[in-house]
């Protein structure tokens, strides 16, 4: 083989495998169909065709699977997954938007617009997904994991098919991380235009990957209060509901809008300031998002918090005057800190706290990815790889909204750099 046609053949989009028909076997290879040798055809992962010849029929239109009597097709789709051609029983046939996006559904055959399979729908309207991600070919999709669908077609026994489903409490007009967050923040219709605009670049992030969903069913939600300590939020720990403080979330969004993710603040010890980091959404949600991660993953927590501050102790030890915990550093010292911010030094749990809510934007993420590069592998972790951090019992709920959030948009390969 060449080449050429190695790359031709990689950019192709298809299923490969066997195309049985009539007694006879016909070879399928990234979705371009072989007869003795000689191309006669293209299978797409949705079970389509096109562009036929020989003993498959002369036509250059789209057709399903299901119009050449007989012919039956086995191997993988272009993902790497089990397929089978026709799938299952036939279901139905016509429009499916799922979190706002357009999908074309054939004979029960769930299809994107440059026909890959992701998944299959029923006469019932029961969605099963395809998840390439985590190796499942057909996951079956509950309450918990189905995202807003609005289904518009015919079944397979040629009734009308007209279906809406919204998730419970959800706001119909709004995808799903932005119903999510909304849903999360108990007080957000008490919120002006520019506190909601704060709360959705705090928690975007999370919102879009599941996790919010999943620490919000497993610790609790957030709400306004008035919290006069030194901390803008507070945590209870046991019941894992989020309390921030009317004044001290106010004062945040002005730093946050004025000086960006983070703001060094002078101290009255003389020349020494302290970074602040102006993201108390994200901060609070840290906390409870701690308490959703594996033991190990706590632990590894706790061992990096203490190599940090043995070495932040070694270098930029605090004035003897000083009676706080926080990292002091002088103002050409800034960007040589050890911790993201000052408050991260007082214990592991704000350690851990300040990196997730540096994580949560851009600006702070990119930051975070040179300081602590250790901490930040365990973010990404948590957003890509869930079931390597998470508590077991999480694992399964994760992927599976996880696999709902990649057919809806939300959830890609470059939620990162956004």
């Amino acid at each position: 083989m060449s080449a050429k046609t190695s790359v031709e053949k990689s950019t192709l989009r298809g299923p490969s495998g066997f195309l049985e028909l009539a007694g006879q076997m016909l070879v399928v290879d990234f979705g371009r169909i072989y007869h003795d040798g000689a191309p006669v055809g293209v299978l797409y992962d949705d079970g389509y065709l096109q562009h036929t010849s020989g003993v498959l029929g002369s036509s250059g239109t789209l057709r399903p699977i299901e119009s050449i009597n007989g012919c039956l097709f086995r191997g993988i789709d272009s993902t790497g997954l089990e397929l089978v051609l026709p799938t299952g029983e036939r279901g139905p046939s016509g429009s499916m938007k799922f979190n706002g996006v357009l999908f074309h559904v054939v004979n029960g055959r769930i299809a994107a617009p440059d026909h890959g399979l992701v998944g299959e729908l029923d006469d019932e309207g029961t969605i099963f997904l395809r998840d390439p991600r985590n190796k499942v070919s057909r996951r079956k999709l509950d309450e918990s994991t189905q995202l807003s669908t609005i289904i518009d077609g015919k079944k397979s026994t040629g009734d009308v098919l007209k279906m809406e489903y919204h998730r419970p409490l959800y706001r119909k007009d709004k995808i799903y991380s932005e119903a999510e967050m909304i849903r999360y923040f108990m007080d957000f219709d008490q919120l002006n235009g520019t506190q909601k605009k704060y709360l959705f670049e705090n928690l975007r992030l999370w919102a879009a990957t599941g996790l919010l969903q999943v620490v919000r069913k497993s610790e609790g939600n957030c709400a306004l209060g008035n919290v006069k300590h030194g901390a803008a939020g507070q945590t209870g720990v046991r019941t894992g509901n989020v309390t921030l403080d009317k004044e001290e979330f106010d004062r945040d969004i002005e730093y946050y809008y004025e000086h960006g993710c983070f703001a060094a603040v002078t101290t009255r010890i003389k020349e020494c300031l302290e970074v602040r980091l102006n993201l108390v959404v994200a901060h609070e949600f840290g906390h409870q998002l701690e308490f959703v991660l594996s033991q190990a993953t706590q632990d590894k927590i706790k061992d990096l918090y203490r190599e940090q501050k043995k070495r932040c102790d070694k270098i930029h030890p605090l004035p003897h005057e000083y009676g706080g915990a926080a990292e002091l550093v002088s103002r050409h010292q800034i960007e040589k800190r050890v911790f993201v911010s000052g408050y991260a030094r007082s214990t592991h749990h704000e350690y851990w706290a300040e990196c997730a809510a540096a994580f949560s934007v851009k600006p702070s993420r990119e930051y975070l990815k040179k300081q602590d590069p250790a901490v930040y592998d365990i973010l990404c972790k948590i957003v890509y790889e869930p079931e390597t951090v998470l508590r077991p019992v999480l694992v399964e709920p994760i992927m599976a909204l996880q696999a709902s959030l990649r057919a809806g948009g939300e959830l890609h390969e470059n939620l990162l750099n956004e």
